[in-house]
């Protein structure tokens, strides 16, 4: 998962808007031809699929009219294919084209909020949240003011807004939006999704870097509970999820809660990255203080010396990553007797402090 992408994930999937309705002659050839690049999409054959999208586009501007609801579904649905290739201009340029009819139809708001949706996503996507959340707070506003309240839509739209917040370290500004969104799919029975995963898990954020366990435990507990039954436990949002919860529970004493956290944070990070990686010494790191903690200082030494032994290589003797492992690494050594080695250590991370200042 894409931090960034992926709580917005839902809306990328092929959906129709909500257009006039046609008698099966008029809807045959057009439905045949998007149906054909549904299929041609999904087994892969992405330039075949392009034809296919673009194919229904000129059967249905050609019997229906360019300025027709209906060609505006079958723009936004080349839209989304685009944007599912990482061909962003071109899905721009296509969602705009849809936008421009449906906002003809004072009867299409519904469709006119699923597009701006797919078009902030767009730009979200590229990182030009300036643009997508004008959007964002736009579809709202259509979704507040139709009938139907507390729609899955709105709670897509809440959770994009709030990601953008979140990445602006707004976060005063995101996590009523993050709540509101769960509030609507808790309402909606999807508690359990993917997407409320996501929200999950930038609260647990956004409450950890306010130094709140307490609330910050919950929601990382709930999102990895969710991506799990998902199968999405290599998730680079779940391996950290993995490995701040498992800090939450040592730091609290939870060590029998937080050692199959740590170790599956570890093992995931290292099958990722390879053995030599940065990422790897911190979660050597961060097991070997939770085996120290637990007096398991055989299983705790093994793990500093590779982590110290990875800090090196890639940082450099005087690093202070390094420096800070060779003082864990000596605590251990003080803590088992072996008071030389220790020593040692301990002075050549003096040494190191010393070339630093």
């Amino acid at each position: 998962m894409n931090l960034n992408k992926l709580a917005l994930s839902a809306i990328f999937s092929l959906f129709f808007l909500l257009g006039g309705t046609y008698t099966p002659a008029q809807t045959q050839e057009w439905n045949a031809a998007t149906s054909a690049a549904v299929a041609a999409n999904q087994r892969g054959e992405y330039a075949l699929a392009q034809t296919f999208y673009k194919q229904a586009i000129e059967l249905q501007e050609k019997t229906l009219g360019a300025n027709n609801t209906g060609v505006a579904i079958s723009l936004n649905n080349l839209a989304v294919f685009y944007q599912d290739q990482s061909m962003y201009s071109q899905a721009e340029q296509t969602y705009r084209q849809a936008l421009a009819i449906l906002e003809k139809d004072t009867s299409q708001k519904a469709s006119i909020g699923h597009t701006l949706n797919n078009l902030a996503a767009l730009y979200h996507d590229e990182g030009m949240d300036d643009k997508a959340a004008p959007l964002y707070t736009r579809a709202l506003g259509i979704w507040e003011k139709l009938e139907n309240k507390n729609s899955a839509n709105e709670a897509i739209t809440v959770a994009g807004l709030a990601d953008i917040y979140h990445s602006q370290n707004q976060d005063a500004n995101a996590e009523p939006l993050y709540l509101r969104a769960l509030t609507v799919w808790n309402q909606k029975g999807k508690s359990e999704s993917t997407e409320a995963a996501d929200a999950l898990f930038h609260l647990g954020e956004i409450y950890h870097a306010r130094s709140n366990n307490a609330d910050a435990a919950p929601m990382y507990a709930h999102a990895l509970a969710i991506w799990e039954n998902a199968a999405q436990m290599e998730s680079p949002e779940a391996i950290t999820v993995q490995a701040t919860l498992g800090e939450i529970y040592r730091a609290e004493g939870k060590y029998s809660e937080a050692e199959p956290l740590l170790e599956q944070a570890l093992k995931t990070t290292e099958q990722k990255l390879g053995s030599n990686h940065l990422d790897v010494a911190a979660s050597l790191n961060n097991l070997a203080l939770l085996y120290y903690c637990e007096s398991k200082y055989d299983a705790a030494e093994p793990l500093y010396k590779r982590a110290l032994e990875i800090r090196e290589n890639n940082l450099g003797a005087d690093d202070p990553a390094v420096l800070q492992t060779m003082q864990f690494y000596a605590a251990l050594l003080r803590q088992v007797g072996r008071k030389a080695e220790a020593h040692k250590l301990e002075a050549q991370a003096a040494d190191g402090v010393v070339a630093h200042m």
